[in-house]
């Protein structure tokens, strides 16, 4: 099948979308001989939560980890409709306990898009934190959206995000489409509970 330029554009950002949210390290123990690839699974899952303040959709391990330093196994994170790679290594082994070391890979191993001609929730929600940590110079306890963000100009979604266990709404409005790129305007309600 065929793709227009734009459509292939459209489809690296909603699903790089995945890359920046969970493309982190960490790390979390286990008492065991070998790990369960359930349990691996488990355990990125929450460690990825902890990090990042929400966990992906799914994360599925090709095998168990051996319970030895530098073992490692392949894992699939599902987030959004885009998928990414994921290494759990074992950091280290003390007696029965193993430390495992996630890392998800730069670049998503499809490029289906949760919605084409949108960006996706996912990623809203992370522009949308970086812009008000820099803006007020703290980061919001979390942030999220609900919907996908039309690539249109003038499109709008309601965004919500919490910061010292407030809530508040966030309206988030495409600015400008530039190369298949939008750009976005948040802006948050000026009193708590929108």
């Amino acid at each position: 099948m065929h793709q227009t330029p734009q459509r292939r554009i459209a489809l690296r950002a909603a699903v790089a979308t995945v890359v920046v949210v969970f493309a982190v390290g960490c790390s979390a123990s286990v008492g065991a001989r070998n790990v369960g690839k359930e349990e691996v699974a488990e355990k990125a899952s929450a460690a990825l939560g902890k990090k990042i303040g929400r966990e992906p959709d799914r994360i599925v391990c090709e095998d168990d980890l051996k319970a030895e330093v530098g073992a490692t196994v392949r894992c699939q994170l599902t987030d959004g409709g885009g998928k990414l790679g994921m290494t759990v290594t074992a950091k280290s082994v003390d007696g029965g306990k193993v430390n495992m070391d996630f890392k998800v890979d730069d670049a998503p191993e499809a490029t289906d898009a949760p919605s084409a001609g949108a960006v996706s929730r996912v990623e809203v929600a992370r522009q949308g934190k970086a812009a008000l940590t820099e803006q007020v110079g703290k980061e919001p306890d979390a942030f999220s959206c609900p919907e996908d963000l039309p690539a249109e100009v003038g499109a709008v979604v309601r965004c919500r995000l919490t910061s010292e266990g407030k809530q508040y709404g966030v309206t988030v409005t495409a600015k400008s489409l530039l190369g298949g790129r939008v750009s976005m305007d948040f802006k948050v309600d000026e009193r708590a509970g929108g």
